[in-house]
């Protein structure tokens, strides 16, 4: 892990970048700037969460896939909404508040449910009073939160998601930004994943630029160490692999 990674300009750097739609554990939004950015006009996330680095590079046409039910209900639920319907979102006030005591559908409350557990990697139903706290730099469920949401809605309308495994993806040139459950840290999502041989080999194979996001202790592809950073949960130790196909000497210093 010794090479260092030299940024690749492209449109995307003059693009308004948006803010996330949702917390979510292993979120790279706050890492996507350390990223190459996107040079394709799709970008396919396989394991989506919450997208940090399509939402971060706001990219206009992006396809998500997750096995999670929940992530693409979230997903589907924001690419239909309008504005209006997302301010229409009860804002649970008080702490005990529950999302089943509100007439809303199960995804919206999946979406406020990740938004009073913060970091986590499942939709949590009550606001607690650590989801109630006023922190300037955390946001929290509430209209501020709704605000953001709905303001952004206009960008992501020509997403797509899809409920399935990576594996159902056909092969097509596009930026690939793969991210699945860390080898070491894999335990803490609602779906496990242990296939990394099996899934080595298949982003070896995808077209276009690919990259894949790992813990620095990972060596299921010749990771490069990509910095220490800090997230909801402490500090994270994160490295990368990236390959692009037609032009690797924009990618690789």
């Amino acid at each position: 892990m010794q090479k260092a990674i030299k940024k690749v300009n492209t449109v995307f750097s003059q693009q308004k970048k948006l803010r996330p739609f949702f917390p979510y554990y292993g979120s790279k939004w706050n890492m996507a700037r350390h990223y190459p950015e996107p040079k394709h006009n799709i970008v396919i996330e396989p394991f989506a969460g919450s997208a940090g680095y399509s939402t971060f590079y706001a990219c206009p046409n992006v396809h998500l896939i997750d096995i999670d039910p929940i992530i693409t209900g979230v997903w589907s639920f924001l690419i239909k909404s309008t504005p209006a319907e997302i301010m229409q979102l009860p804002e649970l006030p008080e702490t005990g508040d529950c999302v089943d005591n509100y007439n809303i559908c199960e995804e919206a409350k999946w979406l406020i449910g990740f938004w009073l557990n913060r970091g986590s990697s499942s939709p949590k139903k009550t606001r607690t009073a650590y989801s109630s706290r006023i922190d300037k730099a955390q946001l929290v469920w509430g209209a501020r939160a709704k605000e953001r949401i709905a303001s952004q809605l206009q960008f992501i309308r020509g997403w797509k998601v899809t409920n399935d495994s990576y594996e159902s993806l056909s092969n097509h040139e596009a930026t690939w930004f793969i991210d699945p459950p860390y080898t070491n840290k894999g335990r803490y999502y609602r779906k496990t994943f242990s296939e990394y041989q099996q899934l080595s080999e298949w982003c070896l194979s995808r077209k276009g630029a690919i990259i894949v996001c790992e813990g620095d202790d990972a060596n299921w592809l010749p990771f490069q160490r990509l910095g220490d950073f800090k997230t909801s949960l402490g500090r994270s130790n994160e490295a990368v692999f990236i390959q692009d196909i037609q032009n690797p000497e924009l990618i690789l210093a």
